[in-house]
Parts: C-alpha cells; sequence; structure tokens
C-alpha cells in the first residue's frame, strides 16, 4: 500500500482532530514556561552585573579615604581598602562565571565585562601611584583625575546590565516595570556615590571647591533629582505597597533626608572657607551607611521580578498540565490509527528530515533510517542517502585541501631548521603588532643577537655542528619568550625578537637572561664531546627611536655590533638619538 493511500485513509480522521488546537495552547502554555525561565535568569544576571557595579562604587569609599589620608595610610584604612577590592573581585569574578555559559548572547556582554575589568584594573593602578605619594604631592588635578579614574569603571558595565535588563523584559514584559525601577535604584546608588566621590578632593586638601568642582557636583544633584522623581513614578505608582514602598521611604528618610544634609553641610562649607568638619575618611563612614538604603530598594525591586517570573512560570504550568491532560484523553481516541502512521510516515520522515537539516548545515555525519516499507517515504530516504554520500566525498576532498593549504602556509612562514618564524614572516607578524602599538600607545621592545664566532663553529666542526648551535639558540629563545612575543630567525646566525608592553629596562633584563640561557646552553658535537655559544644582542625600545619596524631593527642591528666591539657575549641597547653623545663610545649592557 502506497503512502498515499494511507493518507487518504487518514484524511477524514485528521480533519476532525481538533487535537491541533490543543497543540497550539500547548506550545503557547509551553513557549510562556520557557519564557519566564529566560526571564527569570536574565533578572538573576542582572542583579549579579549589578552587584558587580555596586562593589566598584562602593570600593570608592575606603579608596577615597587613602587618598584624603597621611602617608603611610592607617592599618584600618589600608585593611579596608584590601576588603573592598576583594569583595569587588569576588563579585566579578561571579559576573564573570555566569558570563562564559558559552552562550552566543553572552559574547558580546563578555567582551565588554573584559575591557571594564581593564578599566578597573588600570584605575587601581593610579589609585596606588597616587597612594604612593606623600600628601602635600597629590596636587587636586591629580586626585581629581585618580577619583574620576573609579568613577568611570561603573558606566562601562552598562552595556552588560541594559542587555540581561532588555532579555528580562523582552522574554516577560510583566517584570518590566520591577527591572526598571531597580536598574534606576543602582543608577541612583551610583550617582549617590559619585556625589561623594566629588568632596574626596576638597575634603584631603581641606580647601574650597574649585569651580570645575562645583559644576560637576551641581551636575550630579541635579542627575540625582532626576532618578528620585523617577524612581517616585515607579515605586509610589497603583499597587506599589509593602516592601517597595517601606524601602522607598527609608530612602527618603535617611539618604534623602540624612546623608544629603550631610552632601549639603560639605557643599557649604566648600562654598565659603574650606573649614569642613570631616575629612575624607569622617565623610565616607558618615556618609555612605544611609546611602546604601538605596540598594535595599534595588534588590526589593529585583526580588519583585523574580517572584513575577516565578509566578508567570507556575501559571504556565498550570496552563500547560490543563491542556496536556485535554491532550491525552483525545490522544487515547487516536492511538490506532496513529500507531501506523507513526511508524510508516512519521518517525521516518522525522529522522530523514534531521539528517536533511545536518546537510544543511554541512554535517553528513547523521544516520538514516530503515525504510518501513517500500513506499514514497523508502524513495525519500534512497534520496537523501545518495545526497548524503556525496556531501561525506566532498567533504573528505574539502578537508585534504584545507590541510594542504594548512602546511603550505606553515612552510612559507617557518625556518625548517629552527622551528622559529622566518625573516618574511617576522616582518609582517611585527608590522601589524606594531601599528596596534602605535594606535594605543603600547612601549616595544626589538632585539637582534648574532651568535659570536659562528663561523670558527662552521670551519673548525662542520655545519652540522652549526645547524645544532642554531637549534640551541632557538630552544634557549623560545624557553625565555613571554606568550605574546615574536622570535625570529633572521637571516644565517641572527635572530629577531620583539616583545609587547616592555619598557627599556625590562627588555635589557630580558636581554640579559636570553643572554646568560644561551652561553649556558650545550652543543653536542657531530664527532662527540660538546661546544657552547655565546651570543651578542643589540636591543632598541620605541619610547627611543619610535614604531617604525626598519628603524627598530636597523638601532638594535647597530647596538649588537657594539656589543660585537665591546668584546661580544654582552647586551648593549640602541641609545635614544636626543641623547646620543658623538663624543662617547655606545653603551652596552
Amino acid at each position: 500500500m502506497t503512502l498515499r493511500s494511507l493518507l487518504r485513509r487518514f484524511a477524514i480522521l485528521l480533519v476532525v482532530i481538533v487535537s491541533l488546537l490543543v497543540v497550539r495552547i500547548a506550545w503557547i502554555a509551553a513557549q510562556d514556561v520557557a519564557q519566564a525561565a529566560i526571564a527569570r535568569d536574565a533578572v538573576l544576571r542582572l542583579r549579579e552585573a549589578l552587584v558587580a557595579a555596586e562593589m566598584v562604587s562602593k570600593e570608592r569609599g575606603p579608596t577615597n579615604a587613602m587618598l584624603g589620608d597621611e602617608r603611610p595610610a592607617r592599618p584600618e584604612r589600608v585593611q579596608a581598602l584590601a576588603e573592598a577590592r576583594a569583595r569587588t573581585d569576588a563579585a566579578w569574578v561571579k559576573l564573570a562565571a555566569r558570563l562564559a555559559d558559552g552562550r552566543p548572547a553572552s559574547e558580546p556582554a563578555r567582551r565588554t565585562f573584559e575591557q571594564a575589568r581593564e578599566a578597573l584594573g588600570r584605575a587601581r593602578a593610579e589609585v596606588d601611584r597616587v597612594l604612593a605619594m606623600p600628601r602635600t604631592d597629590r596636587d587636586p588635578a591629580r586626585l581629581r583625575t585618580t577619583v574620576l579614574g573609579m568613577v568611570a569603571v561603573v558606566p562601562q558595565l552598562a552595556p552588560v546590565v541594559d542587555g540581561f535588563a532588555a532579555t528580562a523584559q523582552a522574554a516577560l514584559p510583566a517584570v518590566g516595570e520591577d527591572v526598571q525601577g531597580a536598574r534606576l535604584a543602582a543608577e541612583l546608588r551610583e550617582y549617590a556615590g559619585l556625589l561623594g566621590s566629588h568632596f574626596t578632593a576638597p575634603l584631603a586638601r581641606r580647601a574650597p571647591f574649585t569651580t570645575q568642582e562645583r559644576l560637576e557636583v551641581e551636575r550630579t544633584r541635579g542627575r540625582i533629582d532626576q532618578l528620585r522623581f523617577l524612581l517616585q513614578l515607579r515605586v509610589l505608582g497603583p499597587g506599589r505597597v509593602g516592601a517597595v514602598a517601606r524601602d522607598w521611604a527609608q530612602v527618603e528618610q535617611h539618604y534623602f533626608g540624612t546623608a544629603m544634609a550631610l552632601a549639603e553641610s560639605v557643599i557649604g562649607r566648600g562654598e565659603r572657607d574650606g573649614a569642613y568638619a570631616l575629612d575624607a575618611a569622617g565623610f565616607a563612614a558618615a556618609y555612605v551607611p544611609d546611602m546604601n538604603r538605596i540598594l535595599g530598594l534595588r534588590d526589593t525591586l529585583l526580588g519583585l521580578a523574580v517572584q513575577t517570573a516565578q509566578d508567570e512560570s507556575a501559571r504556565a504550568w498550570r496552563v500547560l498540565g490543563a491542556v496536556s491532560a485535554a491532550a491525552v484523553l483525545l490522544g487515547a481516541a487516536l492511538v490506532a490509527a496513529s500507531r501506523v502512521l507513526r511508524r510508516r510516515v512519521l518517525q521516518p520522515l522525522a529522522a530523514t528530515v534531521r539528517v536533511l537539516d545536518e546537510l544543511a548545515r554541512d554535517e553528513p555525519g547523521g544516520t538514516l533510517p530503515a525504510a518501513p516499507a517500500d513506499d514514497e517515504v523508502a524513495a525519500v530516504i534512497r534520496g537523501v542517502g545518495t545526497l548524503q554520500q556525496h556531501a561525506r566525498a566532498r567533504h573528505a576532498l574539502e578537508r585534504e585541501r584545507d590541510e594542504l593549504i594548512e602546511r603550505l602556509k606553515s612552510q612559507s612562514a617557518t625556518d625548517f631548521l629552527t622551528g622559529l618564524a622566518n625573516r618574511r614572516a617576522f616582518f609582517d607578524m611585527a608590522e601589524r603588532e606594531l601599528a596596534g602599538a602605535r594606535r594605543h600607545g603600547v612601549p616595544v621592545v626589538v632585539m637582534v643577537l648574532d651568535l659570536d664566532h659562528f663561523k670558527r663553529l662552521n670551519d673548525e666542526h662542520g655545519h652540522d655542528a652549526g645547524d645544532r648551535a642554531l637549534r640551541a639558540v632557538a630552544d634557549a629563545v623560545r624557553e625565555q619568550l613571554r606568550q605574546d612575543d615574536l622570535a625570529a630567525r633572521y637571516g644565517g646566525e641572527e635572530f629577531a625578537l620583539l616583545l609587547r608592553h616592555c619598557e627599556p629596562a625590562d627588555g635589557l633584563r630580558f636581554s640579559e637572561r636570553l643572554r646568560a640561557a644561551i652561553a649556558q646552553a650545550t652543543v653536542p658535537l657531530p664527532a662527540g664531546g660538546t661546544a657552547r655559544v655565546t651570543a651578542s644582542v643589540g636591543v632598541a625600545a620605541s619610547s627611543d627611536h619610535g614604531h617604525d619596524l626598519e628603524a627598530l631593527v636597523a638601532r638594535a642591528d647597530e647596538a649588537m655590533y657594539q656589543a660585537k666591539h665591546a668584546g661580544r657575549n654582552r647586551v648593549a641597547l640602541a641609545v635614544a638619538p636626543a641623547l646620543t653623545d658623538p663624543a662617547s663610545p655606545a653603551g652596552g649592557a
């Protein structure tokens, strides 16, 4: 019997199957369950992102206290800053784990997060540099820049927060009011912290506000007033009772009452004589606890959003359960007919469709089902099998081609003797590195090293000994090289290296280690015994000679010859042109 005949016999039964409607309702309920789960997960992620931003804001309190402290700082303030940084790091590690879940949608957020983490590291480094200075050397501009460096970290997390909030609202619009309220509360907490940070420099120098500081204070107060108004619309709207109203009352009493009164007193003194009653640490101790009442409101709103998602999920599950029960009752009447249809048509076609989907994705590895009968379905399966065989054969040819291309690329860029990059590959890679370094102002160091008395080694022990010496030097280079640095056999017995993020002093230290490692390496001789080789190294830094590769290589090559003339087995640094004294010999390490 053909498939056409089977479908004709089941046509009347299929027309009257109202289970299509049941399936539709069940699908909608299942979608609601899935969307509620997505919304709940997004709200939890949003909470972790807001907590990560909160920890940075909280870290500013002990940071500002330390910036206004004498040197050496008080031990309790040093401990407070260390604990604040540890809390921040823990929150950021937790958020990083959330973003490393492998989901495609998480990748942009993960990249943004990594950029924010790098900004946090730079801001902390600047704080540490300023803290190392005597208090009298901490000029207002430097303090202001340092404080704003920490302030600038939190806005870099905004795209992550926005992404989680948008996901939650798109999945379940019912959580939108609470999610937006939580975001506004978090932003209010950030601007409240920013207002406190504006006081650090004046409090530290015990002087009135500058015009710029006064302008920034007023701008921040204006944004706080806007956020207060927007939050009131959400937390005091229809139906807002209970925990949200209580938390807002706490914010009004403690932050907009007590904390703002304290801030107003500082502003008043800053506008007059600068005779503040508190230092930066004392202000933070009095201001921050009342400011943190805002976080209680934020967490309550996030909790309501999670509860809304859970309630929606429970409702959808109830609907899904009721629909499923109806479907079971309806399906009982169709079991006999559907069994034949499933075995003869649906199961083979479903399995075949999966294979077709894999072929569409260029994945021809699926297993085709066995045809239950010699009918149209069997013909479809045979046709798909033919397509699958052709795709597999094409894949095999493409793999062979790709492997050949990769081998050719590798061989064209690699020195066959040492396994390092060759001269052409080095120039290609180094030009790209220097272009990025030039754009971002990253210091680099270029080194050229040449084996000493290499011709004598070849003449006395043969070219095989020379080859072994070159391989021993290449091994020493690889052992000393950092992960992101470049090394190549430049030509003959010369090697070239490019060190990223490297100052001249670091380059000299690295060169000395490499020179010592080469001098300690042993070269097995073809006739037995061993030999040792040494190298003369020339070093050129971009901070002295710019980011032009040819100029750096030329200066490093000149320095290498200076090392040769100075006795070999040593390092010489190419001196900056402006510092070069024609009357004195070139220096070498």
